[in-house]
């Protein structure tokens, strides 16, 4: 990763030992980490490498150029049926920033497309999506557990293009207060390059939501796609943007996660933030323990997985809430079991269910 990150910064001191790196092995590198057209970007033109390590680039570039050309029809057409059913739809992530933030859409990787939603407007963006010819792809529907439906369009049995729709911003019922859709669509901004109908976040809004998602959802992982969104949103920020980032971050009792997503931009990638920023944010951390910060804690994923389970009951109001929160967990509903675990099969609830059981039981203890 530190070869990698290097290229991304500029640095040209790695580039004298590229001969002593398999290129197929940095290409695959480079894509796990989700960078591998920002490296073929970032390197192209260059003279001093290895030409099997240039076709391999070139040949990751036009890879990912060519998967952007679908996604971006498919993706506008998405956002103009949405805008005809007034379902007032966000873009975000990587959806968004590839659109406001990248140099071109294909620099930033998407395995699928984030919006953000109403709750109340579900029904309707389900119908448009099923219009289109996405399917849900069996996501459990229970409230509690997820903040977010998933659906896929297929064609000739190939993944076409895959949308998750969220009505909160993340699943982790510790994050779900942190910005709310109507806050977010209050400031939020036309997104031009892609379509005249397609909003997105404001960036003091997209960079908070890029710290919270990459703990979140992936426990302080250092992908460095992630980290670079971070990186670019960071220097895209003016002083009144860093000035409500802070706010909210501290608001919000996330200012730990900030801080660590921007220090870690700042060790890799060599991002610009203010030191009042940094020294803001450092001063709340230590003087307020928040419960967001202890996803940052090192640990197993089986541990991580209950200690997500164990601070979302934590974070519910009522006992009622917090026994829905158990039944939706260890009883997912009868569709959802059908659909997931015997979609041609007239097995009685009760044994899926066990399946579930055991199943889960073997992950769990694999992970553990």
């Amino acid at each position: 990763m530190n070869v990698l990150s290097a290229m991304l910064r500029g640095d040209a001191s790695p580039i004298t030992l590229s001969g002593r790196w398999d290129p197929a092995a940095l290409c695959a590198e480079a894509r796990a980490e989700g960078v591998g057209a920002l490296v073929a970007d970032a390197l192209a033109g260059r003279l001093d490498l290895p030409p099997d390590l240039t076709a391999a680039l070139r040949s990751e570039a036009a890879r990912m150029a060519a998967i952007d050309l679908v996604q971006e029809r498919e993706i506008r057409s998405l956002v103009a049926a949405l805008h005809r059913a007034a379902a007032g739809a966000l873009l975000m992530k990587g959806a968004e920033l590839a659109y406001t933030h990248y140099a071109r859409s294909d620099l930033r990787p998407r395995s699928d497309t984030d919006i953000l939603i109403p709750h109340a407007r579900l029904d309707a963006v389900r119908s448009v999506l099923t219009d289109l010819g996405y399917e849900h792809t069996g996501h459990m529907d229970a409230a509690l557990v997820m903040g977010q439906a998933s659906f896929v369009k297929c064609r000739d049995e190939a993944v076409v293009h895959m949308v998750d729709v969220h009505f909160r911003l993340a699943n982790p019922r510790v994050f779900a207060g942190v910005m709310s859709y109507e806050e977010l669509a209050a400031s939020a901004r036309p997104v031009p390059k892609l379509c005249p109908e397609a909003r997105g976040l404001s960036d003091a809004h997209a960079l908070l939501l890029a710290c919270v998602h990459r703990v979140a959802h992936h426990f302080d992982s250092d992908r460095l796609v992630w980290l670079y969104d971070i990186h670019l949103l960071s220097n895209a920020l003016d002083q009144a943007s860093w000035t409500e980032f802070v706010r909210l971050a501290i608001d919000r009792g996330v200012a730990s996660i900030c801080l660590r997503g921007l220090e870690k931009t700042i060790e890799l990638l060599g991002s610009s933030v203010p030191s009042t920023v940094l020294s803001a944010l450092e001063a709340r951390a230590r003087q307020h323990e928040e419960v967001s910060a202890s996803y940052l804690r090192p640990g197993s994923r089986a541990r991580q997985e209950v200690h997500v389970f164990a601070t979302d009951l934590r974070a519910l109001p009522t006992w009622a809430d917090r026994w829905r929160l158990v039944r939706e967990h260890v009883f997912p509903s009868a569709a959802y079991m059908r659909d997931v675990y015997a979609p041609s099969s007239r097995a009685p609830l009760s044994i899926l269910y066990a399946r579930r059981a055991l199943r889960g039981a073997r992950k769990w203890l694999a992970r553990a």
